[in-house]
């Protein structure tokens, strides 16, 4: 029979561990006062009216309705818009533009002419653009001849210089090409064919990255070295934006709220200073991903359910569907409470388990909701259902053996087994069952493979501290919870560090040399990559404008340095390594004090004989 007592304070310990969840939820996803504002509908947006399942590299097109459904999404959002190619559907686009008030900028997609299809694309590119510029000299204003084409290197100045002047003898509207800042400077003689200069400023994508509140400073600087380089042309910025999904560059922090601080401020820097710009871009492009990854297909002012992500005015709630992930989070914590805690003893252990249970259930609910939102093709939904299948996993292996321990508090001390209870008994069976060592190995594997892959080609890589999070304090509580326990018990702290019995009491899932090799091996590995992963962020920055404006290492160093701090994700990623190693390394220096004793022991017998 259950004593009510017993009862009263389960239900206290989970009640508390509910509300001290709800309250963090609220207090983390409240809405953030975003400054400027701006009631005026944005001078341009590139278009690409691309849905999920659709692709210019798979060459599946949307279709004109959908085209048409896209342009009367954005009236009373901008003026005009920008298109990359005058062909791929884009052909209907000048007399809907027409049909709804849009100014539009009209590219023509240049690419590289090594392989006969290139020649035959820029060709088809160029007459399109032609063709439609002169059938819609009202709602085509510019155009623009080709974009990013020297920054790929897929064209050398000459080459596109020819399709500028074609375009030019052939048409009545301004013509321009379009790059990143920096190669205007390196190709003057581009600058000097066109009739304005078309410029990409994106201060999240730059050598050394720049903060959100830095932005109004670089881009004016930007502007101003163009003016002076181009005196009397007038100047677009082609694409500005900031991305709302994906990895942090630097100081450069990727989230919904400075992609609305980073447009609204656009829009009035763009006012004060009197130039002309282009928010890239109106929907979030799901096809980008397969080129730069969570990072690529997240521009969009709308996304890609055409959405909008943000208001012009008034606070930015970060993540808009929190109270559906509370919900389902504190609903879980609060089962898993019942269904793993309820044999733990007093009020206390009761009460860190619950709140370990919300902790991990967060954690665990973030995680699945994250990978399905980064998640844009079939490929990355499969491995979206990895990711999530494995952070459920260890969120309940964990909980699982934070219950048996704070049931069994002899388990983390090492002391021996007192007689279980048949609770107790059904917690270790399913502790063994899940193999939770085999999951702590495993994630340390992943996350060493990742990490290297982020060292050497990280620039359009996720940093996944979010898909650790689960395995990092799951670890982090497993490891306080027999820490503090040993201590209590005065048992030694370093065998409640280590992997050995970390999740299943008795022999080890691997045993002997084989598995003291696994263990250093992965102890080293998590060390080295931990130390690899800020060092990366330095090296990052290195490239051709950086070392061109600080030519000598004196002015590099102290950048390369800052770099290596200012991304404040990636040092969270560095600590969730240096978590993940604990275990390991703890295990290693055991072996090596066991292995110091055993041959002390053997050289004293030795000299006894």
């Amino acid at each position: 029979m259950i004593r009510p007592m017993r009862l009263y304070t389960f239900a206290a310990a989970v009640l508390v561990s509910c509300l001290v969840a709800v309250a963090l939820w609220i207090a983390c996803d409240r809405p953030v006062p975003v400054d400027p504002s701006w009631n005026q509908p944005l001078r341009s947006v590139s278009f690409a009216p691309f849905r999920r399942g659709q692709s210019p590299l798979t060459k599946t097109y949307p279709t004109p309705a959908q085209v048409e459904q896209d342009l009367s999404t954005l009236v009373g959002r901008a003026r005009g818009i920008r298109t990359y190619t005058a062909r791929e559907g884009m052909e209907v686009v000048p007399d809907l533009a027409a049909k709804y008030g849009f100014k539009v900028l009209y590219g023509a997609w240049l690419t590289n002419e090594t392989l006969a299809e290139g020649k035959a694309t820029n060709e088809a590119e160029t007459e399109a653009l032609i063709a439609a510029a002169n059938a819609h000299p009202d709602s085509i204003e510019r155009l623009i001849v080709g974009n990013e084409v020297l920054l790929r290197r897929d064209l050398k100045p000459e080459e596109l210089i020819a399709y500028i002047r074609r375009v030019k003898a052939a048409v009545k509207q301004p013509v321009s090409y379009a790059d990143v800042w920096a190669f205007y400077l390196k190709y003057p003689e581009v600058g000097r064919e066109v009739d304005f200069i078309t410029i990409h400023i994106l201060p999240f994508w730059e050598d050394e990255p720049v903060a959100i509140d830095h932005v109004e400073d670089h881009i004016v600087r930007i502007v101003e070295k163009i003016r002076q380089a181009f005196p009397g042309k007038p100047i677009l910025i082609g694409e500005a934006g900031w991305p709302s999904l994906g990895r942090d560059r630097g100081p450069a922090v990727v989230s919904t709220v400075n992609e609305a601080r980073f447009v609204r401020q656009m829009a009035n820097i763009a006012a004060k200073y009197d130039f002309d710009y282009n928010i890239v871009e109106a929907f979030d492009q799901p096809w980008k991903a397969a080129l730069e990854n969570t990072v690529g297909a997240a521009w969009g002012i709308l996304d890609i359910d055409r959405k909008p992500k943000f208001d012009m005015k008034g606070p930015v709630t970060e993540v808009a569907d929190w109270p559906l992930r509370a919900g389902i989070a504190v609903g879980a914590g609060a089962l898993l409470s019942v269904w793993l805690g309820f044999g733990i003893p007093g009020l206390v252990g009761r009460l860190v388990f619950a709140l370990s249970a919300q902790l991990l259930g967060w954690l665990a609910v973030t995680t699945v909701f994250h990978v399905v939102a980064v998640s844009f093709a079939w490929w990355q939904d499969l491995w979206a259902l990895f990711r999530g299948g494995l952070a459920v996993a260890f969120a309940f292996a964990a909980l699982d053996r934070i219950a048996l321990l704070l049931a069994r508090p002899e388990l983390a001390a090492d002391r021996g087994a007192a007689t279980l209870t048949a609770f107790g008994r059904r917690l270790a069976g399913a502790a063994d069952r899940w193999q939770g060592e085999a999951l702590v190995v495993f994630s340390g594997f992943y996350a060493i493979v990742w990490t290297m892959l982020l060292a050497f080609d990280g620039r359009y890589r996720d940093i996944p501290e979010i898909d650790f999070s689960v395995p990092a304090a799951g670890i982090a509580l497993l490891l306080a919870v027999r820490a503090c326990q040993a201590l209590r018990c005065e048992a030694p702290l370093l065998p409640a560090l280590a992997l050995d019995g970390l999740f299943a009491q008795g022999p080890a899932a691997l045993g002997g040399e084989l598995r003291d090799r696994l263990v250093t091996w992965l102890a080293r590995g998590l060390l080295f990559a931990s130390a690899a992963a800020i060092v990366s962020e330095g090296l990052a920055v290195i490239g051709e404008d950086f070392t061109k404006d600080h030519p000598t290492l004196s002015d590099q160093l102290p950048l390369i340095f800052h770099a290596m701090l200012s991304n404040r994700e990636m040092i969270l990623w560095a600590v969730m390594l240096l978590v993940l190693a604990i275990p390991f390394g703890a295990s290693r220096w055991l072996t090596r004090q066991r292995t110091t004793e055993t041959a002390s022991k053997a050289s004293v017998s030795s000299s006894a004989l």
